[in-house]
């Protein structure tokens, strides 16, 4: 017999199921990673980050943009873990609702954030160059390593498409200026210097992986510059729900706070205060206007420049101006409330939030119809043609007297704003996010 089977009590040979018949060792199972029950096996939601302008820029309507895209991508449940490269500014904060909105610094974003201090007085400018073109895209570069995809929210930022470590890149673009600024004659360092900056945004932009615009006018636009129109996405914008539902007293007060007569007629213009705003015909029209009504201007948004305070004074204006430079979300509203029409004669708009904001505040609105102002307004606006003051002061005279034209409008504006909804442009934009992974 084989001494190794000389067990007492062993068969020989063995058969399947006795015993070993020598002392064993227990084979090591390999060491594996501990996987929680169930959620081991789902798939890990893509984180995006998103680049918006940073807040000592002071431009309310790309803040808006990135407070509520964010909002509603953080509430909703679209696969995506959103992430801010940066805070937003406070203007636009919507805090009615007791939540903050996404404009609160993340923990990844404060131990060097560029607005953190404001230069004064002639060093802002500098910062601001420094900061965007600079310290901007060097936090991003290392930002963009914890994601899989990178949105730059305002095509002013495309520079910092080369950062984003070849991840896939979406860019939002509001407008096409830079190429009009571009084929503009200029003269001065100054202009020289900002050309060389925006020739190296243009550049990068066309690197970008998808656009997104808030009109098909836009679209055309942009497919023209790019020459192709595959990568582009229309995805309007939204209008936020305070503005259909402000205080009925709002009125009274904003005309007491601004000591506008009850009876007076308010012409309001909202925005910057730039060239393409045509703010100098906004004035020259109230002026006309009031040798036939108590007419009142009420500027919200831009400051007036030095040129526009000057035309104000030889117009005798001064005392029927009123304006209010960087407001907040609570004093838009109520001006809106204050107002009997929104003047919005812009020479470029790519979309025109003051636009749907009326509409959704019960202003009638008549406007230029330039860029995409005829799309976004449809049938609820009266658009005026040319650069002619007296074709405004036409228009805006009609408005006042006739009632029923007036109350139609109304109508028609209110239907046409609740179209315009921040949660369809939120996954309108989750669905561009996905074709891109």
């Amino acid at each position: 017999m084989d001494g190794r089977y000389a067990v007492r009590g062993a068969r020989y040979p063995p058969v399947h199921g006795d015993p070993p018949l020598w002392p064993t060792r227990r084979r090591r199972q390999p060491r594996t990673a501990y996987r929680a029950p169930h959620t081991a096996y789902l798939p890990s939601m893509t984180r995006v980050l998103l680049v918006p302008d940073l807040p000592l820029e002071r431009w309310p309507s790309m803040d808006r943009y990135a407070h509520r895209l964010h909002d509603r991508l953080e509430g909703g449940d679209p696969g995506f873990e959103v992430r801010l490269a940066a805070s937003i500014g406070d203007l636009t904060r919507d805090l009615g609702n007791g939540r903050s909105s996404g404009g609160y610094p993340r923990w990844w974003s404060q131990d060097v954030d560029p607005t953190k201090f404001v230069l004064p007085g002639p060093l802002h400018e500098p910062q601001r160059y420094v900061a965007r073109y600079f310290l901007y895209p060097w936090w991003l570069r290392r930002e963009a390593k914890r994601a899989q995809l990178v949105h730059i929210l305002d095509h002013s930022y495309a520079h910092m498409v080369t950062r984003v470590h070849r991840r896939p890149a979406v860019v939002t673009v509001h407008d096409l200026m830079p190429v009009i600024i571009l084929r503009s004659p200029t003269d001065g360092w100054r202009e020289g210097v900002r050309n060389r900056f925006l020739r190296g945004t243009l550049k990068a932009l066309r690197l970008a992986g998808a656009y997104i615009v808030g009109t098909e006018w836009l679209k055309r636009e942009l497919a023209t510059w790019l020459g192709d129109d595959r990568r582009i996405s229309v995805v309007p914008f939204g209008v936020d729900r305070a503005f259909f539902s402000e205080s009925p007293n709002a009125r009274i007060r904003g005309r007491a706070d601004w000591r506008i007569p009850d009876e007076a007629f308010v012409v309001l213009h909202v925005g910057s205060t730039v060239e393409r705003k045509n703010v100098p015909l906004v004035i020259n029209t109230v002026a006309r206007l009031r040798s036939e009504a108590d007419a009142y201007l009420l500027q919200v948004g831009g400051r007036l420049t030095g040129d526009q305070e000057q035309l104000i004074e030889r117009l005798g204006l001064r005392r029927f101006v009123r304006t209010a430079p960087f407001a907040d979300e609570s004093t838009l509203r109520r001006a809106y409330r204050v107002a009997d029409v929104l003047l919005f004669p812009s020479l470029y708009e790519g979309f025109g939030y003051p636009v749907i904001e009326a509409f959704a505040s019960g202003l009638p609105v008549v406007t230029s119809g330039a860029g995409g102002l005829k799309e976004v307004g449809g049938d609820a606006v009266v658009v005026v043609e040319g650069r002619d003051p007296a074709a405004y002061v036409q228009a805006l005279e009609q408005l006042n007297d006739d009632a029923v034209q007036r109350e139609d409008l109304i109508e028609r504006g209110r239907a046409r704003a609740r179209t315009f909804t921040w949660q369809r442009t939120a996954e309108q934009t989750a669905e561009v996010y996905r074709s891109l992974l």
